[in-house]
């Protein structure tokens, strides 16, 4: 009887260890979400015009390279009042993915055209992304 006892608890305590270890291992994961005012269409991608905290207008852009399965952007159509709008994840403190939820109708008033300039390519060229809100 005692060394079920003893046994039992052992298992218990391991089990334990075992749960707290891998609580620690778990990323710390973060959201934020924001509104979008403008999603411009260009054939590098989309600028995206959101508005700040600030009441600044902030911009980025998401090449159309990180539109892929499991890739670093996702584009999610619809057609509801808080379309369009975007939620950016951030894994331990440093960017992971962006998720764009823009409305279904490109003749909405929410998307635009982007001419192309001198320059683009280089605006494009992003590896992460680094917002102020």
């Amino acid at each position: 009887m005692k060394r079920t006892t003893v046994l039992v608890v052992l298992i218990f305590l391991l089990l334990g260890g075992l749960a707290v270890t891998a609580q620690e291992q778990d990323p710390k994961i973060y959201v934020k979400t924001v509104s979008i005012m403008k999603i411009l269409n260009h054939s590098l991608g989309y600028k995206v015009l959101y508005l700040k905290s600030s009441m600044d207008v902030g911009e980025f852009y998401v090449p159309h390279s990180w539109f892929k399965a499991g890739g670093k952007a996702g584009l999610i159509l619809g057609n509801t009042p808080a379309f369009p709008y975007f939620s950016i994840f951030y894994t331990d403190g440093k960017f992971d993915h962006i998720k764009l939820y823009a409305h279904y109708n490109i003749q909405h008033l929410s998307w635009g055209r982007l001419k192309r300039q001198a320059g683009d390519n280089s605006k494009f060229e992003v590896e992460t992304l680094d917002l102020e809100f």
